[in-house]
């Protein structure tokens, strides 16, 4: 019995988190960001309903009122969560100097067609990861059909 409430436990979760996502994207908006629901290193970008679990860098945590991956003391986030306590990774000379939440970043993967990366506001590359089956397409900025994305592994 205790494991079948552990899992409607975490099913409970997952519902949660998929119900804080808006149906649509707005394509004249930024991103909705989330607080993912246990750990305070990573965070969920809505994705047409469907929330898309990031991660921030080593030694940031989320921010959730500022919407991004901060330092620690600035994060404010719940305890009860071991933190990542990897040293900050250098930023990239793919993604710009100065950020815009406006206009995001995105680079594809170098060798799998199904990943890609998202500047975040410091710089660095975040790996991303397709739904499987779907092909990460730089014409369009979004995973799409692998025949649509063109991409060759």
């Amino acid at each position: 019995m205790k494991v079948s409430v552990s899992l409607v436990l975490l099913l409970a979760a997952a519902v949660l988190a998929d119900d804080r996502c808006p149906p649509q994207d707005d394509p004249e908006q930024p991103p909705v960001l989330l607080a993912h629901p246990t750990d305070c290193d990573k965070f969920l970008i809505c994705n047409h309903g469907t929330p898309v679990v990031s991660k921030c860098p080593p030694g940031l945590l989320w921010n959730d009122s500022q919407k991004q991956c901060d330092y620690p003391s600035q994060a404010q986030c719940a305890p009860g969560v071991t933190p990542n306590t990897e040293p900050a990774p250098k930023p990239s000379p793919n993604c710009p100097p100065e950020y815009d939440p406006d206009h995001m970043v995105y680079i594809p993967h170098e060798t799998d067609c199904g990943k890609y990366y998202i500047c975040d506001p410091y710089g660095v590359e975040l790996e991303q990861t397709c739904p499987s089956g779907l092909h990460w397409n730089p014409v369009v900025n979004y995973c799409d059909f692998p025949e649509l994305a063109q991409c060759e592994e």
